[in-house]
């Protein structure tokens, strides 16, 4: 499979192929933050979820984060994620789940300028966090798409259910549908 450069490649790729697929051709990513302009989207409260395609199949989400940044402990309702990191660092702490509701980490790397990385509900949950000195730019490809998750909140040492939505889609600012992130 040759090398994709631009987001027409990617989603051409995607929508001509299966998911078995999937993980091949994110690894012939070589996307440059040019080529996103029109989608990047920024908030100093929280990270911001920039819808770029959606199908039956798949999503292709661009998430822009400001320094330190994060996502709290969450699942995958099922969907498999794949991340592309575009520009930055991101520091991801992966948990497992018990019985009794608790939630315990059990490993943490760094992802770091066109490095990739996966996750399932069957690794496990896990939380995202900017960890770079300054703005960074991930890709995220689900499929099927995801429209809710369960993070774990821990003030209340719950999970709580969240339907998920986009606060830009194909570069138009949702201001009235915008709420935070998980």
């Amino acid at each position: 499979m040759k090398p994709i450069f631009t987001l027409n490649e990617l989603i051409s790729a995607l929508s001509q192929s299966s998911k078995d697929n999937y993980k091949t051709i994110f690894k012939n990513l070589v996307l440059d933050k040019n080529v996103l302009d029109e989608y990047l989207n920024w908030s100093t409260k929280k990270y911001v979820r920039n819808g770029i395609y959606k199908s039956d199949n798949f999503e292709l989400i661009l998430l822009c984060w400001e320094v330190g940044q994060e996502t709290p402990i969450h699942c995958h309702s099922g969907e498999e994620c794949w991340m592309y990191l575009i520009e930055g660092e991101i520091e991801e702490v992966q948990y497992q789940k018990h019985e009794n509701g608790d939630v315990e980490p059990k490993g943490i790397r760094k992802i770091a300028n066109q490095q990739q990385a996966y996750i399932n509900d069957a690794i496990g949950l896990h939380k995202l966090k900017n960890n770079s000195k300054g703005r960074t730019i991930s890709l995220h490809l689900y499929a099927k798409p995801i429209e809710s998750c369960s993070y774990f909140d821990e003030q209340s040492k719950t999970f709580i259910k969240k339907n998920l939505s986009y606060d830009t889609y194909k570069g138009e600012i949702l201001s009235s549908k915008r709420v935070s992130s998980i």
